[in-house]
């Protein structure tokens, strides 16, 4: 009688080990399929706002010299040329309200970016820019004040976006660091802060 409980100790014990293993192996691989879907994410967001902020880079830099063009121009068709050239790069301004919400949503900290402010920056530089566009006289000390403090903001928001490192094209690591928000969402709330101070300039 001894010898078979005995028996069955002896059975049971490795059969226990070997459960006790494959839950082991079971658990870590759920979790490494985790840390990768985790990472996947990661590389996913910070994608979005490398993205995100080269195209802002972009808009702003390509806008400035559309501006210094408007403070040139001279005649109508000259003006609705660079009217109808600077709507293509203000397409491009998406690029900033999409770079304004990601720093929004990855962190509680920037929950106090504005995201309709620059939406309503962009559309106010359209319209703005769409009455100075059809002007057929020489612009105004209003028009050329109009769109020298444009000219100021946007020089000041490209000396902020200088600071975002858009040279990280195709290095994973790099863009998935972009997802903690490390070294950029400040960049986001000091945009905003200089939209702000020239507002209604």
């Amino acid at each position: 009688m001894e010898q078979q409980q005995t028996g069955k100790r002896s059975i049971a014990l490795p059969i226990t080990l070997v459960i006790l293993v494959f839950s082991l192996i079971g658990n870590v691989f759920l979790y490494s399929q985790f840390l990768q879907h985790k990472q996947e994410n990661n590389f996913v967001t910070g994608q979005r706002i490398y993205e995100a902020g080269s195209e802002s880079k972009k808009f702003i830099s390509e806008m400035i010299l559309q501006l210094d063009a408007f403070m040139q121009s001279k005649e109508l068709d000259e003006r609705l040329a660079l009217y109808f050239a600077a709507g293509k790069v203000y397409a491009q301004g998406q690029g900033l309200i999409d770079f304004a919400a990601e720093a929004s949503n990855l962190s509680a900290e920037s929950s106090g970016i504005d995201i309709a402010l620059f939406s309503g920056y962009l559309k106010d530089m359209e319209a703005g820019l769409l009455a100075i566009g059809r002007n057929d006289a020489l612009l105004s000390d209003e028009d050329q004040s109009y769109v020298a403090s444009l000219k100021s903001t946007l020089g000041e928001m490209s000396v902020i976006m200088d600071n975002f490192n858009t040279n990280i094209d195709g290095n994973r690591n790099a863009i998935i660091r972009l997802s903690s928000g490390l070294d950029w969402i400040e960049l986001a709330e000091e945009l905003q802060q200089a939209i702000n101070s020239n507002a209604g300039q």
